[in-house]
């Protein structure tokens, strides 16, 4: 069992892990670049490279506060000899916050029931 498996395991057994997932490598990705004028849409076939900001896979934990998350990070494996590894904490967003307008909400919670 790999640590990464490992860690993502304590976080099961705890109750607080909601997604694990690890992504393709950048050689089948795409990256679409858009203009500042909202215009074309500029598409690049990966692979990327190695001084991109790539993302390996990611977890999604519930923590009740941001010093749990936190907590809960620091815990995380970091791989050796791979350089400089980020992990980025974010919190999803709350749709009634994040959209004003009824119609975008009422879409919202749609998509949300049909999930």
């Amino acid at each position: 069992m790999t640590h990464r498996t490992a860690y993502a395991k304590s976080l099961a057994q705890a109750g607080v892990l909601l997604a694990d997932e690890t992504l393709l490598p950048s050689s089948s990705g795409l990256r679409i670049t858009f203009s500042l004028e909202g215009g074309k849409a500029d598409v690049t076939v990966g692979p990327f490279s190695a001084d991109s900001v790539l993302m390996e896979g990611f977890l999604m934990i519930e923590a009740h506060s941001v010093d749990e998350a936190l907590e809960r990070a620091r815990r995380a494996p970091v791989p050796k000899g791979r350089g400089k590894v980020d992990i980025e904490l974010r919190q999803l967003a709350d749709p009634a916050v994040t959209y004003h307008d009824p119609n975008i909400m009422a879409l919202e919670t749609n998509l949300r029931e049909q999930i």
